[in-house]
């Protein structure tokens, strides 16, 4: 018995060593269910930036950090910087009061229920201050019109995408159907545009839908991906969504400064080129989709 005892003891030390030895090789991983640095909440000296990754991968989290640490900076303040894995979790925590600055989608904008106790600050520009909501299927596939979609494994980006969801889920209520309906309930939803593309491209799924900057990114950063792929549809432009802030948040006319003449300071050029912005501009509620049966939230 006690022979038996030391070799198991033995085989729990090799393994203990032989993880210890993997991890070092390692590279991190970011979880951005969770991604948060922890300050106290009452702190009046840190502000809480929420936002989004762009590309849900460790590069763009690098750069968007970098991003929230350059305006805390020019607040002159600690940053809070939240990640979150849904835009409705960011939605949460800016009612809750938990973020100072949010940086919202267009759908999670056009969803927030308390509109007209939010500051909109600025909209980020990328060549274009608009995207394209776009359907996309693989390259060799005989998917060629929204009818060809009917019935297929899709992918959907999250319920509060408006190009990743909410309005190709309207163009079908328009067309007399839904979601469910259309697709016979066989769609899925990835967090992430570029893990739309990538789940298309693997042909995980048939089809799915997302916004032409995921597109330009990836034909920056990833053209072999891009190349696996082929646009079925494009829809109409829709304005980029905004940067907001809380009615009575005391730095938002300088947040405003900051934003407006970032692209002048070459300190953070690095960062704007690795998320593709080129600049901020002003920004209104009229820039941005009414839902049907939301009343104005003037």
């Amino acid at each position: 018995m006690k022979k038996i005892i030391i070799i198991i003891f033995s085989i729990i030390i090799l393994l203990s060593f032989f993880l210890l030895e993997k991890n070092k090789n390692h590279k991190e991983y970011i979880d951005f269910s969770d991604t948060i640095d922890t300050v106290k909440k009452e702190d009046t000296e840190t502000v809480s930036i929420g936002m989004i990754s762009v590309s849900g991968d460790n590069k763009g989290y690098v750069a968007e950090k970098n991003l929230a640490n350059y305006i805390a900076k020019k607040l002159n303040k600690n940053v809070k910087f939240i990640q979150r894995k849904s835009y409705k979790e960011i939605n949460t925590l800016l009612k809750n009061k938990e973020i100072d600055i949010a940086f919202l989608s267009v759908g999670a904008y056009v969803l927030y229920d308390d509109k007209k106790n939010l500051s909109l600050i600025a909209k980020p520009c990328r060549g274009k201050s608009f995207y394209h909501p776009v359907v996309i299927a693989k390259k060799n596939s005989s998917i060629n019109n929204i009818e060809d979609l009917r019935n297929k494994d899709f992918a959907f980006v999250d319920t509060y995408s408006y190009s990743g969801y909410i309005f190709l889920s309207n163009y079908l209520e328009e067309k007399g159907t839904n979601v469910d309906e259309f697709f016979n309930k066989k769609y899925y939803f990835t967090y992430s545009h570029e893990q739309s593309v990538r789940q298309v491209a693997n042909e995980n799924v048939e089809a799915g839908v997302v916004d032409d900057w995921v597109l330009q990114y990836l034909e920056k950063n990833d053209p072999e991906l891009l190349s696996e792929i082929k646009i079925v549809k494009i829809f109409d432009e829709v304005s980029t969504g905004p940067i907001v802030t809380h009615k009575n948040y005391e730095q938002k006319d300088q947040l405003k400064e900051i934003l407006f003449n970032i692209n002048k300071d070459e300190t953070i050029s690095e960062t704007l080129d690795k998320l593709q912005i080129t600049s901020y501009e002003e920004t209104t509620k009229e820039n941005y989709p009414i839902l049907r049966g939301e009343e104005d939230a003037s």
